[in-house]
């Protein structure tokens, strides 16, 4: 396998690689003119990270180099091959978890493409394929994954959202009189938030298990005398708390929580079938925490790999509890997408700091973009910040609690708008607008403009570290995500 893109050769002699494809006839394949794929299964894994860095050593040599050591989720873009003779696109990240996909251009001025792709084993060895095309344009195009249908009760809903929140959007207390639970049941505004916020008033409080009580026992109180609309509601609220309760909890404690989980479950003993499943997984969620000794283990190296995936570095985090991400609460109302989160003590005051380094930019002008939410109202000192030479240029994020926003408010005018205009409403806009119930989740977009790097370094993330922005934090959590840097003009001619 060595060296192989400068020989056009593929040894397959070596006893650690058993391989399969066309043509494998012999023991090595050298056919300059053709092209092939092979599958192969290593048992030393550094005979695949030889042939990655001899993909990396020919970045300077090709007409464009790609490479991902990330596994594309489902809910993200994906990268595509498409050629020529080809109708259809090669979803590049569909298998396997590593891939590198060059083009070099020969003396005849046609395109050679490689592609190498692999899995790691548990055993430390590498299965994958390699992969040459020849001619044919091969591009790399971005496919987006196909949006899941939005059902027409959803779609109305978020119209009628839209329409109050164009109506009053510099009103803080946005009063909406239909609100969507899960794409079924509609539910007054005012019981829905009361029951949401009663959850965060509580927080606000009561920590670790006196919390998570106190919450069941706020949603039994909710209960009471509640229409099936109303449990959904109640429903929805106990779930998310039950999911997002981090610690373990002893026999003892599960015995204190179960008469109210038996109460609720028994008012939604006549609701939908789904009604009654919000209350029966909630209670197999908590019954999963007891004595669940690789739970938290699992959930710090998930959430680790987060900062990993996205390149951030947590710098800071006095009066902070353990976790640097969590999931939950995204504005796009999906319970699995994970998101930068910090979260003071019970009595702590937060001095957090996350951030990313880039290296190696073309000098210019640069505009950052990012979503970001954090507690209470008002500005409480929580920021995103760039930083090249010397200070740091910040832009504090509005804090909305865990309601409202900016992107939950533009989303649902942009749903009322395209109704209007008989236009295509965007399904991503719908599903905005409905989360949280059709409240938000209180994000907002933080734009950074006219950011000037000279030397090709930029250091960018969240902070409420006073020390560092020079304001005091006096919010209790902060949130981010989707930073986005963009490169918008050359540097100004001296």
């Amino acid at each position: 396998m060595k060296s192989f893109i400068k020989n056009k050769r593929v040894l397959l002699s070596d006893p650690r690689i058993v391989a399969q494809g066309l043509p494998i006839d012999k023991k090595s394949i050298n056919v300059k003119e053709t092209d092939w794929t092979v599958c192969f299964t290593c048992t030393d894994g550094e005979l695949v990270s030889s042939l990655s860095k001899e993909f990396m050593s020919h970045i300077e040599n090709t007409s464009y180099f790609y490479c991902s050591d990330e596994e594309y989720p489902k809910n993200a873009h994906w990268t595509g091959l498409r050629m020529d003779n080809m109708e259809g696109i090669i979803v590049l990240t569909s298998v396997y978890k590593n891939v590198y996909v060059i083009v070099i251009e020969d003396e005849e001025g046609d395109d050679n493409g490689f592609y190498l792709g692999w899995n790691d084993k548990q055993d430390g060895g590498k299965e994958g394929i390699l992969t040459r095309f020849i001619g044919d344009n091969p591009t790399l195009v971005t496919l987006i994954p196909p949006e899941s249908p939005i059902a027409m009760d959803s779609v109305r809903t978020a119209i009628k959202i839209g329409e109050v929140v164009r109506e009053n959007k510099n009103n803080a207390q946005i009063e909406i009189d239909t609100t969507y639970i899960d794409g079924k049941w509609a539910v007054s505004t005012q019981f829905h938030r009361g029951v949401l916020r009663a959850m965060d008033h509580v927080s606000d409080y009561y920590d670790g298990f006196a919390g998570l009580q106190n919450k069941v026992n706020a949603l039994v109180e909710h209960s009471k005398d509640a229409s099936s609309a109303q449990l959904a509601s109640i429903g929805f609220a106990l779930k998310r708390e039950a999911s997002r309760y981090e610690l373990l909890l002893t026999p003892e404690e599960f015995a204190l929580l179960w008469k109210g989980l038996f109460y609720m479950q028994t008012k939604a003993k006549n609701a939908d079938a789904e009604i009654q499943n919000y209350f029966t997984a909630s209670e197999s969620i908590l019954r999963g925490k007891i004595n669940e000794s690789v739970r938290l283990g699992y959930h710090d190296a998930k959430r680790h790999q987060f900062l990993r995936d996205i390149g951030f570095t947590v710098t800071k985090n006095e009066g902070g509890r353990w976790y640097f991400a969590v999931s939950g609460k995204h504005y796009t109302g999906n319970p699995d997408l994970e998101y930068l989160d910090a979260c003071a003590d019970e009595d702590g005051v937060l001095k957090y700091h996350a951030q990313h380094v880039e290296t190696n930019l073309k000098p210019g002008i640069y505009k950052l973009t990012a979503a970001g939410r954090t507690s209470y109202s008002g500005y409480t000192g929580a920021f995103i910040f760039a930083q090249t030479e010397g200070k740091p240029l910040l832009k504090e994020i509005p804090a909305c609690d865990d309601h409202e926003g900016d992107i939950w408010k533009d989303a649902a005018i942009r749903v009322k708008e395209a109704d209007e205009k008989g236009q295509q409403i965007s399904p991503q806009d719908v599903r905005i607008a409905l989360a949280n119930g059709g409240m938000g989740y209180g994000w907002s977009k933080i734009v950074i403009e006219d950011i000037i790097v000279r030397d090709g370094t930029l250091t960018y993330g969240v902070s409420c570290d006073e020390d560092f922005t020079g304001k005091h934090f006096t919010g209790r959590w902060l949130s981010a995500v989707d930073f986005v840097l963009e490169r918008t003009g050359d540097l100004p001619q001296k």
